[in-house]
């Protein structure tokens, strides 16, 4: 690699984000999509809809979701499958078929939806969290008939100094049921401080450890090119007279060495700094951040194309 790739390659390391975004594979897609509608065919609905929930997470297609919403209906998920329905009635004109089709399936689906109503104790202290299925429901969430699969259902409660409360509740196609949860007994004094402390957030330390990595890179960038600079040095003084006049290869190599040291101390300035932060964020901590939104994954049957 030459050294004006090298610099090229280190500024473009500096300035590249931390996290790598996930792009786009329609050629995967298409191939897991297909392998989807074979596993259809073989009734092996469970291995169908995870390769139409992979195909649609890789290139979204309202033809995906429709087949992973039939598939999800022929696994008993009604409330997963009535939601895609709905998606894809969102997300195609009025004039595709498909529209037609995906409303009727949506609106057969109604009436065999599950709905589960989450409600909270009176006298529930402040801060109390309430968890469905490892997904937390916010205050507007709480005494509303909400859609849910049939099925088992996890609900946990998590309060300040309070011992964290389970409860499994099963409801069955078309039935209602309404769920009054109680904050679990105190907690002892050391279990509650580590409730209710400072609990590390995962997010924060990944963000720690990217930027010590970003800082330790920039480092180490900053010192390669520092001693390119050397031997850029090296070549000015083999290539240039005492009164300071060069022949090509020292002009070339003048100008090499500035542009090497302008990157050499941006390095260094920028890992630093990287660096300073990564470890501040390692040490310090966070409270960990809930989820606060339910999400039903996107993703539909038949010979219904995929796009």
């Amino acid at each position: 690699m030459n050294k004006r790739a090298f610099i090229l390659v280190a500024a473009l390391a500096l300035t590249a984000p931390p996290a790598l975004a996930q792009g786009r594979d329609a050629t995967t897609a298409e191939a897991l999509f297909n392998e989807g509608r074979e596993a259809v065919k073989a009734g092996d609905f469970p291995r169908a809809c995870a390769k139409f929930r992979e195909s649609n997470r890789l290139d979204p297609a309202p033809g995906t979701v429709f087949n992973l919403a039939d598939c999800e209906e022929k696994l008993g998920h009604v409330a997963t499958a009535w939601t895609l329905f709905r998606e894809v009635t969102q997300r195609v004109p009025a004039s595709d078929e498909r529209h037609a089709i995906a409303t009727e399936r949506a609106k057969a689906l109604e009436p065999k939806l599950p709905k589960l109503t989450v409600a909270l104790a009176p006298g529930s202290p402040a801060g109390t969290r309430v968890l469905r299925d490892g997904v937390e429901l916010g205050a507007a969430a709480l005494e509303t008939a909400l859609p849910v699969d049939p099925g088992a259902h996890t609900l946990v409660v998590e309060a300040p100094g309070r011992r964290r409360a389970t409860r499994r509740v099963s409801v069955g196609e078309g039935q209602n049921e309404r769920v009054v949860l109680s904050v679990g007994p105190a907690a002892p004094a050391s279990d509650g401080a580590d409730r209710a402390g400072a609990r590390p957030s995962s997010s924060k330390r990944t963000w720690g450890w990217v930027l010590s990595g970003v800082g330790a890179a920039g480092l180490s960038v900053g010192t390669v090119t520092g001693l390119m600079v050397l031997g850029e040095k090296r070549r000015v003084d083999d290539n240039c007279d005492a009164n300071k006049r060069c022949n090509q290869t020292g002009m070339d190599a003048i100008d090499t060495g500035r542009t090497l040291g302008t990157v050499s101390g941006a390095s260094f300035i920028v890992g630093g700094l990287a660096l300073a932060g990564g470890v501040y964020l390692l040490v310090s901590g966070d409270q960990k951040k809930p989820e606060t939104a339910l999400q039903l994954g996107p993703g539909w049957v038949g010979a219904v194309r995929r796009f």
